[in-house]
Parts: structure tokens; C-alpha cells; sequence
């Protein structure tokens, strides 16, 4: 019974093998270290895979982002359809000694009053709308999001320590690192938060030195924290005292088991004049990057933005044209529909495409990209609520039929791709490219609110 059962775990370790060597080739290498390393195949029984998780909440983030790329691999290694079910493992003897068991919280008014305060540590009051639930989720920054969350619902209690964010000018490292503390102030996962700039936190070092006061003051600060957040990590860079106290500080923590997170405008390893020593230590936890939005959570945002501002006076069709127009990065995104919104709000004017146009001017041009067949896709699936991928696939469906001929017939009208090139992007041949231009013409004749829909997505994209 045990050579049995020895044969059958093995086997499933070598199909779970097999597994991550074609996982790895389709997900992020920063993704796939975080999410499928806990990972293992529990069963096979039947048609249904039993694949054990560390904790809930790994179990929700990748049966929720990872199901259809998991079940494709398996079923091609099985070589027949299966079902996947996801089971939170029972944990070893050495990580329930090390749990500390935790009093379930009241969620009661009375209970909220009676609670302890959460000591929040801050040179300047944090704005109280960036929070989780004002950040809008993408492709570009669901990991670091998820990892964010994590951390702040059970600091330390992950492997997400230190936990890195790193990302451009704009792209919400800030908003993510104010959000934690004000999670964790809430919900009182904490009893002490330090929150700093890496500027504040020179600035904190060099006032020590020159007072040379009892040093106890300065470091219990840090010391006392059960979670440290140090925004633009970058300026610590050639100062080299500073990143030796900082150096202090974070052994300190760490040995304590207290959550570090930090954030940068590029990868640690891209800064100069930091300490090996200190990239060492950031690389034994997480590194989660930030993208530029992609045209889909670039239209999120300026709605989100727009509906919490209760602003009617810009319709969607100004949005989507914002969107297709200023892609940089959030900042710019949210401080052209600012702009917009003061315009319409002095004058007392709607804005159209058309006034967008003249008011953005410079703005627009500066940052306009050119109109490709991508943009076009990205532009019509979002438009008709749909997906790029399905857009190009196979199915004869009406609800992907109608958008795709209209990509194609805006492909064709505002780039100089020639049919054979578009039908090639779309997965077709050029006789059915020339039929999609046909029927968008004839049918835009007969139906004006398709003529509209049309005329409003090339506004949009022009």
C-alpha cells in the first residue's frame, strides 16, 4: 500500500513538472515564481485535477486569474478534457507552530469603538482616496495589486517580505502603498504603521546626527513598526549613511518577522549607487512591477475618475477618445480629464471630441500614437465590451461577427495595411476582409445608429 500510494505521488509530481515547464512559457516569470512555486497536484481522479494551494488566499487569486491556462496544459497532457479543483493543503507541523492564533474580529459598532487604535506614523496626512477600492485593476498591475492586498490583510504572514513595487512616473506606486496603510489602519491588521518617503526618512537621519541626540529616539521609531512602507526607495541611492541606517533597520524588522514594503521607479538592480547588500535582501521577497495601462484599464480609470467627480458633462465617447490619446501613464490620463472637467465647468459647455480636441491640442499631439490594427482591435473590443482574442478567433457568433467586420473596415479606412495584411492580423484571407468592407458600407446605409457607432470609434481613434 505505501510503494502504492509512492508510485502514485510520484506520478503526479512528474505531471505537475511537466506542468510548469509549459506554464513558464505562457505566464510573466515574476507571476509565475510568485503564484505556481506553492503549487503541487494533490489527485487525478477521473476527469478532475485536485491541485493544493498554501492559503486561501493563493487559492482565490489562481483559480480566479489561472484556471483556463492551467486546464488547457493538463488536458493536453492527459489528452482528455478534465475539471480542476483547487484545495487549501493541510498545513505541516512547522508552519502551525509558527501561526499565531488570531481572536476572530466583531464586525459590531460596539466592538469597532472598544477596539484599539492603530498608531499610524506619517509626516503629512495620507489622502483617504487612495484606497484599494479607488484603484482600478488591469492586466498591467493585478499582481502587484493582489500582492498589496495580501500583505495588508496578514502582514508578515506571506512570502512577501519585503514586498517591492516598481513602476514609472504615474503609474499608481503610491496610490498601492497608501492604500496598504490605509487598510491596515481600518481593519487594525497592525498596531503600528510607519509610513515615509525615502527623502523624509534622509532628511529624519541627517536632523539625528547633527543634534546627536540619544539614538534610541530615532531608531524606535522604525524599530517599533509592525509594518514599514518607504515610498521612492531610488533617492536612498549614493547617500551611503543613510542606506547603512536603513540597512539597520530593515535587518532589524525582518528578524522580528515585521512587513517591509517598498516602492521604486525601476527595478532595484537598476539603481545605481545602492548597496549590494541592501539588493540582496530585496530579493528575497517580492518584486511586482507596474505597466503602462492598456487601452481597456486606461478607459476604467477615466470612468471610475469621472463617475466619482459625478461629472455629466463628458460623454463616454470623450473618454474613449482621451484613452486612445494619452497613454503614458494614470497621472496624465487623470489630469487631462481635470482639465477637461474645469473647462466644461467655467464655460458651461458639454464637451465633445471636437472641443477635447482643441482643449488637449499640444497634449494630444505630444503623446498621439500612431493608429495601428492593434489599436483599432483594442479599441472595437472594448467598444463592444468584447476581447482581442475573441475578435480574431474563429466563431461566426453575431456579438463577435458584427465588431470584427467593423475592425476590419476601420482598419482598412484609417491605416495602410493592405487586405492582405489585415486579413492575416485577423486570422482570415483577404476575400473575406473585402466581404467585411462591403457589409459595414452597406449596412452603415440602411442603419444609422451603426453609422453613428462607427463614425463615433474612428472620432475616437483619429
Amino acid at each position: 500500500m505505501v510503494i502504492k500510494n509512492s508510485l502514485v505521488e510520484s506520478e503526479h509530481l512528474s505531471l505537475w513538472e511537466q506542468s510548469l515547464s509549459l506554464l513558464s512559457e505562457k505566464i510573466p516569470e515574476s507571476a509565475f515564481n510568485t503564484w505556481f512555486n506553492a503549487l503541487e497536484i494533490l489527485d487525478v481522479n477521473h476527469d478532475t485535477v485536485s491541485i493544493g494551494v498554501p492559503n486561501e488566499f493563493v487559492l482565490e487569486y489562481v483559480s480566479h486569474h489561472y484556471y483556463a491556462t492551467i486546464q488547457v496544459v493538463l488536458q493536453d497532457l492527459l489528452q482528455k478534457p478534465v475539471q480542476l479543483i483547487f484545495k487549501e493543503r493541510a498545513r505541516t507541523s512547522l508552519e502551525l507552530l509558527e501561526a499565531k492564533p488570531e481572536k476572530a474580529r466583531s464586525s459590531s459598532p460596539e466592538d469597532l469603538h472598544k477596539s484599539k487604535d492603530v498608531n499610524v506614523d506619517v509626516t503629512v496626512p495620507l489622502p483617504r482616496n487612495n484606497n484599494f477600492d479607488s484603484f482600478v485593476i488591469g492586466d498591467c498591475n493585478q499582481l502587484a495589486h493582489a500582492a498589496c492586498l495580501a500583505v495588508s490583510q496578514a502582514p508578515s504572514k506571506n512570502s512577501f517580505n519585503p514586498l517591492v513595487i516598481y513602476g514609472g512616473t504615474g503609474m499608481g506606486k503610491t496610490h498601492l502603498l497608501q492604500a496598504i496603510a490605509h487598510f491596515c489602519s481600518t481593519n487594525e491588521t497592525v498596531s503600528k504603521i510607519v509610513y515615509r518617503t525615502s527623502e523624509e526618512f534622509t532628511q529624519e537621519y541627517i536632523k539625528f546626527v547633527k543634534k546627536m541626540k540619544d539614538s534610541r529616539t530615532f531608531y524606535q521609531v522604525y524599530n517599533d513598526a509592525d509594518i514599514l512602507l518607504i515610498d521612492d526607495i531610488q533617492f536612498l541611492a549614493g547617500k551611503q549613511s543613510t542606506q547603512d541606517e536603513f540597512y539597520s533597520i530593515f535587518n532589524v524588522l525582518q528578524g522580528m518577522k515585521k512587513q517591509i514594503v517598498i516602492t521604486s521607479d525601476r527595478p532595484p538592480a537598476e539603481i545605481k549607487g545602492l548597496h549590494q547588500r541592501l539588493l540582496s535582501r530585496f530579493d528575497t521577497g517580492l518584486l511586482a512591477d507596474l505597466q503602462p495601462p492598456n487601452l481597456e484599464t486606461r478607459l476604467a480609470i477615466l470612468k471610475k475618475k469621472n463617475d466619482a467627480d459625478q461629472s455629466d458633462c463628458i460623454t463616454d465617447e470623450v473618454l474613449c477618445y482621451v484613452a486612445n490619446h494619452v497613454t503614458s501613464n494614470v497621472r496624465e490620463l487623470e489630469g487631462t480629464l481635470i482639465k477637461l472637467s474645469a473647462y466644461a465647468c467655467f464655460t458651461r459647455t458639454p464637451i465633445t471630441v471636437e472641443i477635447a480636441k482643441e482643449i488637449l491640442g499640444d497634449t494630444v499631439r505630444n503623446v498621439n500614437q500612431p493608429i495601428t490594427i492593434k489599436r483599432i482591435l483594442e479599441t472595437v473590443a472594448v467598444d463592444f465590451e468584447s476581447t482581442v482574442n475573441l475578435l480574431v478567433s474563429q466563431t461566426r457568433k453575431k456579438n463577435v461577427a458584427v465588431p470584427r467586420q467593423i475592425a476590419m473596415y476601420l482598419a482598412r479606412k484609417l491605416t495602410d495595411n493592405s487586405l492582405h495584411t489585415i486579413g492575416l492580423a485577423f486570422g482570415r484571407d483577404y476575400s473575406t476582409v473585402i466581404h467585411s468592407l462591403k457589409k459595414v458600407e452597406s449596412e452603415m446605409k440602411l442603419d444609422n445608429a451603426l453609422r453613428v457607432r462607427v463614425d463615433r470609434l474612428q472620432n475616437s481613434l483619429s
